[in-house]
């Protein structure tokens, strides 16, 4: 019985460690945006010393253009250090190997490719 438990409870181990993908800051830096045929301009700049720059043309009544610090928290990538008068997206998860950044704001949703 002993033997029974063991191996189910290893084998519950390894699949929760399977299930959780971590991504390396060196997958996350680079430069993520929207396509050069969208007039919003969408695009996140994240560098390898920890530094970014956000700019959002999407309402041309309230233009962003912000740069600041980013740091990773729980596979999250979190804007800080930034001057802005308007709200953005501050919060960017990176997915599929550092391809992707999607955030969500209210119920506005980003979703940018690596360039």
């Amino acid at each position: 019985m002993k033997n029974v438990f063991r191996t189910f409870a290893f084998a519950l181990f390894f699949v929760t460690l399977s299930s959780f993908s971590w991504t390396s800051e060196k997958e996350i830096t680079g430069t993520y945006g929207v396509s050069d045929n969208d007039p919003s301009g969408i695009k996140l700049t994240l560098n390898e010393d920890h530094t970014f720059t956000y700019t959002d043309f999407s309402n041309p009544s309230k233009k962003i253009d912000v740069s600041g610090n980013w740091e990773l928290k729980r596979n999250v990538v979190v804007l800080t250090n930034y001057t802005s008068d308007y709200s953005f997206h501050t919060n960017w998860k990176i997915e599929q190997n550092g391809e992707i950044a999607k955030s969500r704001k209210g119920l506005c949703f980003y979703t940018l490719g690596k360039i």
